[in-house]
């Protein structure tokens, strides 16, 4: 019995449209993987003197800023969201992320010569405000961090939707025993249960709810989010292992 011509025509077409949806799905998928194996930027910064404690430590301050140092390297997070003036230390942070692209130019003073990290398209503002060393990032885009021998790969990351954030989501990968997920958008309790599936590998999540920090461990295996720490002005939180790997 032969096939009417019109199902054999009906037949290649969705044949011919699979194919097609599986080849790019392949194309997405590998030049994603690119983007986030090739980095767009490296930068290596002097080790000098700097001590090299094991494992990493956060701290927080007002409801957004955060320090991060991972043996011996700083990371300054939103510093000046607040509005306050920053302890003279964090000052002196190797690398500023900011994830808020409306930010204002709050608190640039001593360390606006530091390299930043901000979303893209915020350049120009950033450089009105006198922060010259910027290095704006797509999602899955990344850059390379070198301190002596401490090595961080950051890559800003859609959120837990798979979507672009209003504001900037980063990786911030030390090793496999000191991965640091940050994300100052507002999430729902259902998309912070996704965060080891869409982030898998992450030890500590640093996220804001409601105006206020939030700090989130990854159980052994990463596979499970634990209950969030309480957060204390300045007090440190300890993590990772003493490596990181």
């Amino acid at each position: 019995m032969k096939m009417p011509r019109a199902w054999l025509l009906a037949l290649s077409l969705a044949l011919s449209l699979a194919f097609s949806l599986a080849f790019f799905s392949l194309l997405f998928a590998a030049t994603r993987a690119q983007a986030a194996d090739v980095p767009r930027y490296r930068i290596t910064i002097p080790s000098g003197a700097a001590r090299q404690d094991p494992g990493g430590v956060v701290q927080f301050f007002g409801t957004a800023t955060a320090l991060l140092r991972v043996r011996g390297l700083s990371v300054l997070i939103d510093p000046g969201i607040d509005g306050d003036a920053l302890p003279h230390d964090m000052a002196r942070a190797d690398l500023v992320l900011l994830s808020n692209p409306d930010w204002q130019g709050m608190a640039a003073v001593g360390w606006s010569a530091r390299p930043v990290v901000a979303m893209t398209g915020t350049a120009e503002r950033l450089r009105s405000h006198g922060v010259h060393s910027v290095y704006p990032l797509d999602t899955w885009e990344g850059i390379t961090v070198r301190k002596g021998d401490t090595r961080l790969r950051l890559t800003s990351m859609p959120d837990p939707r798979g979507l672009r954030p209003a504001l900037m989501a980063a990786m911030l990968d030390f090793g496999p025993g000191c991965r640091v997920l940050v994300n100052h958008g507002e999430l729902s309790a259902a998309e912070i249960g996704l965060i080891p599936q869409r982030f898998p590998g992450a030890r500590l999540a640093l996220l804001r709810q409601a105006g206020t920090p939030l700090l989130l461990a990854m159980d052994k295996d990463g596979r499970e989010p634990v209950p969030s720490h309480p957060v204390a002005r300045g007090e440190p939180y300890r993590f990772g292992t003493p490596t990181c790997q």
